[in-house]
């Protein structure tokens, strides 16, 4: 008897927290998980990332270390003169490093040494070439994987900054595996 007094109260309480948890908003839940969702909305990413493509992002709130590499949501600079929004793009320079193309075998070069591009499906790393460019502190030199379509660092090197995107810009890290 005593169990079934409890036994009542507990699933009342139960269907009550199940509901407010469902009617909490999307973005309160991703700032205490930390992660957010963004679609690819363009082929600048293909392979790796397919048009209309959801990932999920480790939200950096100010505390990104640049790393070559990594693929990332960020809010580009106005001089792209873009109409707003974030882009997802790889990281290829970090800052204090140079970043040309290319090689005699069409690479990308960083730091005088050719870039391994296995995610990059284009014989050539670009058909925009360019002698090394610095990458200043605090900024990132971005490239889409599908390099021929492509908005980049590359395509924004006469808009101010070389083309480069303020470290303080990212949003987050994507998580690749989470692509769907």
């Amino acid at each position: 008897m005593a169990l079934r007094k409890l036994y009542i109260p507990l699933v009342v309480f139960s269907v009550v927290t199940l509901s407010a948890c469902s009617a909490i908003p999307g973005p309160l839940v991703s700032k205490l998980s930390g992660k957010e969702s963004y679609r690819q909305s363009s082929e600048a990413m293909m392979p790796t990332l397919k048009m209309g493509d959801v990932v999920t992002s480790e939200t950096i709130n100010g505390t990104y270390v640049p790393k070559a590499g990594d693929v990332i949501v960020f809010l580009p600079p106005e001089s792209w003169g873009t109409s707003g929004g974030y882009m997802i793009k790889r990281v290829i320079g970090v800052p204090g490093s140079t970043v040309g193309c290319c090689d005699a075998r069409h690479r990308m070069v960083v730091d005088g040494k050719p870039l391994d591009e296995p995610y990059v499906t284009n014989k050539r790393a670009s058909n925009l070439t360019f002698g090394p460019t610095a990458v200043p502190e605090g900024r990132v030199w971005v490239q889409g994987d599908n390099r021929d379509v492509s908005l980049d660092s590359r395509s924004h090197r006469r808009s101010g900054n070389d083309g480069t995107v303020p470290v303080s810009s990212v949003i987050g890290v994507v998580d690749i595996s989470t692509a769907r």
